[in-house]
């Protein structure tokens, strides 16, 4: 995970001048900021609508017990505003939609004692449509596949058509109104995996 696959650096306000993008990686020691109130704001890489599933603080020696994700369109126009629930510092409740490209997220902290947040790791879990995907569509049984890496992807399924007919009708009527459909398939790419690199 060391390149980003659907945000771009994140803009960290209220820390050090020192510190780096980097810095806010689950499993690096954390930001500590300077500042009560601070945010990090991400935006999103263009060409990508990203489903967000998980926002959260992983590392467990912070002093944050609360964070707030909101998620603004290019417009300037807020379409998710979640803070997370009880003494927790993930928000998971997001709606299942794709976000309009070059979307925006700022996340802001609430802190157990009052002071700066401490020791702060950023972890981001979402689902993106690949821009590069070959969909390769096959007669085998085998499940779909992920093969290759990033940005180059081989994705195998296997698709056929649906028959549909009246349950009422009769047999001459039936052979006579049945229609084919195509089965229609969506590729996502849900790595699931605690933490996203910035």
């Amino acid at each position: 995970m060391n390149n980003p696959q659907y945000t771009n650096n994140p803009i960290i306000n209220g820390a050090p001048s020192t510190t780096f993008p980097s810095d806010i990686n689950p499993g690096s020691d954390g930001v500590d900021f300077i500042e009560v109130n601070p945010s990090v704001i991400i935006p999103f890489a263009p060409g990508t609508t990203p489903i967000i599933v998980k926002v959260s603080v992983p590392n467990t020696n912070t002093n944050v017990d609360k964070i707030t994700v909101t998620i603004t369109e290019p417009t300037g126009t807020t379409i998710v505003n979640q803070v997370s629930p009880g003494d927790t510092n993930k928000v998971d409740t997001f709606p299942i939609t794709p976000l309009p490209e070059s979307s925006i997220m700022t996340v802001t902290f609430g802190t157990n004692n009052g002071q700066p947040p401490e020791n702060v790791t950023l972890s981001v879990i979402a689902c993106y449509t690949p821009a590069t995907a070959t969909t390769i569509v096959t007669s085998s049984t085998v499940p779909p596949s992920v093969s290759g890496s990033t940005p180059t992807l081989t994705i195998s399924s296997s698709s056929t058509g649906v028959t549909q007919a009246p349950s009422s009708a009769s047999q001459a009527y039936t052979e006579g109104t049945r229609k084919t459909s195509e089965a229609i398939t969506t590729t996502m790419i849900c790595p699931l995996t605690e933490g996203t690199d910035f």
